[in-house]
């Protein structure tokens, strides 16, 4: 049997808009981004989409993220917070204007305390496996964050880069076989 993990990354915040680094700081969601959600969900709904499980970031952009989805749907299930979910450390970046020559150095992992691609993607890769592992055969929503779901995705999509453009309240899925074989990679709403 397979295992679905849906991936949704959180709507606009007031920091998105402005172009702001977020990170690990917690920004709440904006009414845009609350909007966002609501068009996903109807979105969901087209697609005729279910879950078992709801693990959300523990940042409250995620969380109010995974309670509008959760709300949308008949059966309300609880919402677990994980904090492997989280954003990206953009260490010392966290809180500054996002230009050119700031998400170069992000790249490059040029500020202090910032979390690696390399780092984020094993973080997501092992998060994927626990999910895998505890909810084997179920289908699992996620909401989280830009990088991180990068470092979800990029092992099954080699050519996305981490400066690659997610959209708000964007829809993912991986699909895994009995054997933890990635068979299937989607972008449901880029």
């Amino acid at each position: 049997m397979n295992t679905t993990i849906y991936f949704v990354r959180h709507g606009q915040t007031d920091a998105n808009k402005a172009r702001i680094f977020s990170g690990q700081i917690d920004t709440p969601l904006n009414d845009t981004g609350r909007l966002q959600v609501l068009d996903t969900c109807k979105r969901i709904q087209e697609l005729q989409l279910k879950w078992d499980v709801i693990i959300s970031s523990p940042l409250s952009r995620a969380y109010e993220t995974a309670q509008i989805i959760n709300k949308n749907f008949q059966i309300e299930l609880p919402i677990i917070k994980n904090p492997q979910a989280i954003e990206r450390s953009f260490g010392k970046a966290e809180g500054i204007p996002i230009t050119d020559e700031n998400y170069q150095r992000i790249m490059k992992c040029e500020f202090e305390d910032e979390e690696s691609e390399e780092t984020i993607i094993n973080r997501a890769q092992n998060f994927i496996k626990e999910l895998y592992n505890k909810y084997q055969g179920k289908n699992i929503l996620v909401v989280t964050h830009s990088h991180f779901l990068k470092g979800c995705l990029k092992p099954y999509l080699p050519s996305l880069r981490f400066d690659t453009k997610t959209v708000n309240a964007g829809l993912s899925r991986l699909v895994f076989d009995e054997n933890f074989k990635c068979i299937q990679v989607d972008l449901l709403m880029k």
